[in-house]
């Protein structure tokens, strides 16, 4: 079909526009039908490039792997086979695995938490030092509406829920079980906690990048569940889906905010809610950096060990949105 449609008998690239036009009369039979031939499509494609048979160009390759995954329905992620030691390698550089290593020698053999696993009182406080952040638990406090990621020192706070950062990282060590409650301490899981401070084999990289994915979508996740603050949570989430693909996020780009020049007249009443919205856009993706989580230079990438981990946590956030929107459409009928 893809031959007809292209005049010529050419196994070794494939035309995006004809892909297109293709895909396009598939279908017309149906969403399954147009998702499974282009799934088909994205196999010998990347059977053509593994063998070094690819007859276009890298950028050729690029356009057309993306334009497969999308009407494929996967996403567009790229994680490149890594070994474990390469991995691992990776790993030893990257904040949020020290950090994580720091709150569990903070635990120790074992802290006291309420029945629900959570931090109280100067327990709270303790773990928030281990983070290097010095505050002050008092739990008479009126709870902060917009928490920053870090409080400043000095900081009073009344709960857990007020130090974004530490229950980030608390949620990470009990999601991945390296944490488990036993009244009435939380206590670590000795594999899990000699693998997270190993530096080597499978089981240490598979921990690592385990936590990296709650953190990614408990952020996530807590964005979207703030009033207001959907359209940030939704933004990102995109940002970093394409910052681990094969397309190229500029910064610049990616983090303007447009003008009356940049946009169509019919665009101009989108520029006071943008304005609002991109310096919350950046200020979520300098969490993501402050943690190693990604990068921001010229460019905006997820490094090449996460992007598994990110892949996976954006399917729990698009679980997590379905889920809602479900329940919501229960309680109203």
């Amino acid at each position: 079909m893809h031959a007809q449609l292209r005049k010529s008998v050419d196994v070794q690239s494939l035309d995006p526009t004809v892909l297109g036009e293709q895909l396009g009369h598939l279908s017309s039979l149906g969403k399954q039908v147009s998702e499974a031939s282009a799934a088909i499509l994205k196999h010998y494609l990347t059977f053509l490039g593994t063998t070094a048979n690819f007859g276009g160009s890298v950028e050729d390759f690029k356009q057309t792997f993306e334009f497969l995954s999308r009407m494929a329905g996967d996403s567009p992620i790229v994680a490149p086979y890594l070994e474990d030691d390469e991995a691992n390698g990776a790993f030893e550089s990257m904040p949020f695995v020290f950090a994580a290593r720091e709150l569990i020698g903070w635990v120790g053999e074992g802290k006291p938490t309420t029945p629900a696993g959570v931090l109280t009182g100067e327990t709270l406080q303790d773990a928030a030092q281990a983070l290097g952040m010095f505050i002050k638990v008092d739990e008479s406090a009126e709870a902060i509406e917009h928490p920053e990621w870090e409080p400043e020192d000095g900081t009073s706070v009344p709960s857990l829920a007020d130090i974004p950062r530490l229950s980030a990282y608390w949620d990470a060590l009990i999601g991945t079980a390296l944490l488990r409650y036993q009244a009435p301490n939380a206590t670590p899981t000795e594999s899990l906690s000699e693998a997270l401070l190993a530096t080597s084999g499978a089981g240490s990289r598979l921990i690592k990048e385990l936590i990296a994915e709650v953190l990614y979508s408990h952020i996530l996740i807590n964005t979207l569940e703030k009033p207001g603050q959907a359209q940030i949570a939704e933004m990102v989430a995109g940002v970093l889906s394409n910052a681990a693909s094969t397309n190229t996020v500029r910064t610049e780009f990616a983090l303007q905010i447009p003008t009356k020049e940049d946009l169509p007249e019919e665009q101009h009443h989108l520029i006071p809610s943008l304005e609002e919205v991109v310096p919350q856009v950046e200020s979520l993706l300098r969490v993501f950096e402050r943690e190693g989580l990604v990068q921001i230079t010229e460019e905006i990438t997820v490094p090449i060990v996460l992007r598994s981990s990110l892949e996976r946590a954006l399917g729990k956030v698009s679980e997590h949105v379905l889920k809602t929107d479900s329940d919501s459409n229960d309680s109203e009928a």
